[in-house]
């Protein structure tokens, strides 16, 4: 065998071991569970990530995970374009962590435990790093879905547009209002720390 056939033959060989997402949603819908749990493992890491994020709390992440892959498990017969899932998935886990902060609000008696979140090692960063993480979890809810989104999660605009339900044009409005929050928030505890170096 040539050394150009080989590489090629790879490269077929993994691609026919990594079924399409297609068939897997094919299968997913058929009722078979192993092709569910493809898509949660393709999928898992993503979601997590993104309630992790919003709810900062591991185990509230968890918990949200769980319910947004049943949820995206009771709709898969809706679903209506395969190439769409992992949109939706993060779409539902997005609508799920609005929901969960909406109620935390309403029921304040439920907020996590400030030691919970302190227990969780942070990675080492600089000051204007942790300044601008506290400037985040500060902002709305709908402020903080949109940074989460496009900057921390890395999707695109029509992505994240998607994911939080409205246009691309207004995505973008509410990433320039939220950025701009975040420099007043980052400019006032600039501030704050000067005047306390001071005293």
């Amino acid at each position: 065998m040539t050394s150009v056939a080989l590489p090629l033959l790879n490269a077929f060989c993994s691609h026919r071991r990594e079924e399409s997402l297609a068939g897997v949603v094919h299968r997913a819908r058929r009722g078979d569970p192993s092709a569910f749990e493809e898509i949660v493992r393709r999928h898992q890491y993503r979601v997590y990530n993104l309630a992790y994020r919003m709810l900062r709390d591991h185990d509230d992440a968890e918990d949200l995970t769980q319910e947004a892959f049943l949820r995206v498990f009771q709709s898969l017969p809706r679903l209506r374009d395969d190439r769409a899932l992992g949109a939706f998935i993060t779409r539902v886990a997005a609508n799920l962590c609005l929901t969960w902060l909406r109620s935390r609000r309403r029921h304040p008696e439920q907020t996590t435990n400030p030691t919970d979140l302190a227990s969780v090692p942070a990675p080492a960063a600089p000051e204007r790093h942790e300044q601008l993480r506290a400037a985040v979890s500060d902002l709305a809810p709908k402020y903080r879905l949109a940074i989460t989104a496009f900057y921390l999660e890395g999707c695109s605009y029509a992505e994240s547009a998607y994911m939080l339900g409205i246009t691309p044009r207004a995505l973008k409005t509410r990433l320039h209002r939220a950025r701009t929050m975040l420099r007043k928030a980052v400019a006032a505890s600039d501030t704050g720390a000067g005047e306390e170096s001071a005293t």
